[in-house]
């Protein structure tokens, strides 16, 4: 085993041991309490090895909620994503108490923020440079943004019953008649 793949493998169980501790921590307490110290701490890390790997908890966060909402951005693309979006669904789902606090506590608004970004890039990827909008992208990605995050949150604390499937399918009606208005 090379050095280089030895140090590859350590940095990815040190950053395993962040989010962990990381998420541990959001379960736990207010979002806006957690300090690195105490993710440092729960991941018996040092505080360099930590800066080492993120900027600060924001940055761990959107690191960590990186592949959901790339998948979740992904809603506004054409109907082939839909088996990306259902799985997405069926994750939530079976993680849903994970899920919950997540969607629902003091982190939201990071959530909110960190799709809405990922949404702009979707978005940018979807407009032709000729295409005027009379609404910024940005506008449109905090629209898209709620509304997802709205359905999801609904269907993960029992608001609205539906599967994974139709609920995949809704949310790619939704953010598409939003992204890409018909006038």
């Amino acid at each position: 085993m090379t050095e280089e793949f030895e140090g590859d493998k350590r940095a990815e169980r040190t950053r395993l041991a962040l989010r962990n501790a990381f998420f541990e921590l959001v379960l736990s307490q207010s979002y806006s309490k957690i300090k690195i110290a105490d993710i440092i701490a729960k991941a018996d890390v040092g505080r360099s090895t930590f800066y080492e790997h993120y900027k600060n908890k924001d940055d761990l966060l959107y690191a960590s909620l990186h592949w959901p909402m790339t998948v979740l951005a992904s809603a506004i693309l054409p109907p082939s994503k839909v088996l990306d979006v259902q799985g997405l669904m069926e994750h939530f789902w079976q993680k849903r108490s994970f899920a919950r606090p997540i969607l629902t506590g003091t982190t939201r608004k990071h959530v909110r923020r960190c799709l809405s970004q990922m949404l702009i890039e979707q978005l940018h990827n979807l407009s032709s440079p000729s295409q005027n909008r009379y609404v910024p992208v940005s506008a449109i990605a905090q629209a898209l943004a709620a509304a997802q995050l709205s359905l999801l949150t609904d269907w993960l604390t029992g608001v609205y019953a539906t599967t994974p499937e139709k609920l995949a399918q809704q949310l790619m009606l939704t953010s598409r008649a939003i992204a890409i208005p018909s006038v």
